[in-house]
């Protein structure tokens, strides 16, 4: 999966051919989580997907504003996967 971007420990990365809505995976060691980059505003991509989220509460927290803080950053450049 390509890696859209850095921060420390966390890597957001975005799986090419994904399903739809246009979400992310941000992934710290053991966690992940996928974040909905869809709209205006970010959210978990919820169970009753193909995989479900290995997370914790805190790495949930950070996930969501570090992909807020890069929202924009973040849809432009996974929409080049999802064609």
């Amino acid at each position: 999966m390509p890696i859209l971007l850095r921060d420390k420990n966390l890597r957001v990365l975005v799986n090419p051919g994904d399903h739809d809505p246009v979400h992310v995976h941000v992934i710290n060691g053991e966690l992940e989580v996928k974040i909905d980059i869809s709209g205006n505003e970010v959210c978990v991509l919820e169970k009753g997907h193909k995989h479900q989220n290995t997370t914790s509460a805190k790495h949930t927290k950070i996930a969501l504003a570090l992909c807020q803080a890069n929202l924009q950053y973040l849809k432009e450049e996974a929409e080049k996967y999802y064609v």
